[in-house]
């Protein structure tokens, strides 16, 4: 790999802990935060729902946006909306503040989601893929990392701060870095992001189960970094610090899943990852039923979630690329991108809503529950995809008799 192109990769990288550190924040210290405003256990579901609708809105539209702006301009507005939102929540005083800053939180996430997913699964391999999710879980998991600390200083507010701080040092490095990026001409950008109706993506073969799939895998995803620590406080009745390092166990399991499987790429198929990692989720759900005696049990049992999360998201990203044609790709990673944030800015927050009025004790049926359904859909896919590979196969075989 060329110098530029190196140096380019680990900007974007960390464009990507950037995307990763404020997403986990509001869980880790919701326990907290919820003391300081005055509200109930439940009201996390309605900042988190404003933030996915944002985001929703952000991810549909990206197409447009790519059509019109150079990723990486993109890239750093979206780093600068966030961080600049961040610092603003270090300083609210009603819950409605928290309310309208989630606004600026959510378009900016979607915005960079799609944008560098998309650059990435056009200009690089597998493993840079994966490599570049696991820098977001290295963002994720130092964001309720710094939390913790924070909250054992008995504020939630400092963490807010530096986190914010971070993003605004990313920002300034991506600026730096603007001339390193590939040159995406005006007609280049029309030919990759053309309008095609919705009726034309949906009707290609395998895109509604695809789009599914990313719906319900971050469903589970965000079911271990936002319910965990509330699991671990209500459920085991431990400290708000030792709670939030929960958060940090899934998300840092989740970061060194996806540096393995970005590793295993070259000798294990993307697909088999997902299926694995999909199996270690179940696995996961059903041992969190048992009790135990002590903590340390259920460190072990949250990490195994964390890692069977890794290797699906990168994976059904960059298979992308291979499952569509280039010219729907873009609109495919949207819908895919737009219908996972309503896995966590719908689902989550139903299932929020859920613990606070019956009992969080149903968390880990919960996760058992979707990732079943996962497991189905996801085979569904890869079986339609299959089918069409070998029909394509075969109608070569019969062109060159």
């Amino acid at each position: 790999m060329k110098k530029k192109s190196f140096l380019l990769l680990m900007v974007i990288y960390l464009a990507f802990i950037a995307l990763g550190l404020p997403d986990a924040l509001l869980g880790s210290a919701w326990n907290l935060v919820r003391e300081d405003l005055n509200l109930s256990l439940g009201t996390l579901g309605y900042i988190t729902l404003i933030v996915y609708i944002m985001s929703i809105l952000a991810t549909f539209n990206a197409p447009r946006l790519l059509k019109l702006f150079e990723t990486k301009k993109i890239t750093i507005i979206s780093v600068l909306l966030t961080g600049s939102a961040l610092i603003l929540i270090s300083k609210v005083e009603y819950f409605y503040q928290m309310l309208f800053l989630a606004i600026p939180l959510g378009i900016g996430a979607g915005a960079i989601d799609v944008s560098l997913n998309h650059y990435l699964a056009s200009n690089y391999k597998a493993k840079h893929m994966n490599y570049l999710h696991s820098f977001y879980g290295i963002g994720i998991t130092l964001g309720p990392t710094i939390m913790a600390y924070t909250l054992s200083q008995n504020s939630w507010r400092t963490g807010y701060a530096i986190v914010g701080l971070i993003l605004l040092g990313i920002a300034l490095l991506l600026l730096i870095s603007f001339p390193l990026w590939k040159k995406e001409t005006t007609i280049e950008r029309s030919d990759n992001h053309a309008h095609i109706s919705l009726k034309e993506i949906l009707g290609t073969k395998g895109a509604k189960e695809s789009i599914l799939i990313f719906m319900l895998y971050v469903h589970v995803e965000t079911l271990g970094g936002v319910w965990i620590a509330s699991y671990m406080f209500i459920q085991k009745e431990i400290s708000y610090a030792l709670a939030a390092l929960f958060t940090t166990a899934f998300f840092g399991a989740l970061t060194i899943g996806r540096l393995l499987s970005g590793v295993l790429t070259s000798v294990i198929k993307p697909n088999t990852l997902i299926r694995i990692g999909q199996v270690f989720i179940l696995i996961a759900g059903i041992l969190l039923l048992i009790n135990y005696e002590g903590i340390y049990p259920y460190f072990l049992i949250v990490s195994l979630y964390g890692l069977g999360c890794a290797p699906v998201y990168p994976n059904m990203m960059f298979m992308n690329s291979k499952n569509f044609e280039k010219r729907k790709l873009s609109k495919i990673m949207s819908l895919q991108m737009a219908l996972g944030y309503m896995g966590f800015g719908v689902l989550t927050p139903l299932a929020g809503l859920f613990f606070e009025k019956v009992a969080i004790s149903y968390y880990p049926f919960f996760i058992i529950f979707v990732v079943v359904i996962l497991m189905i859909v996801t085979f569904r896919f890869m079986s339609i995809k299959q089918t069409e590979q070998s029909n394509l196969e075969q109608n070569l075989s019969n062109e060159n008799l």
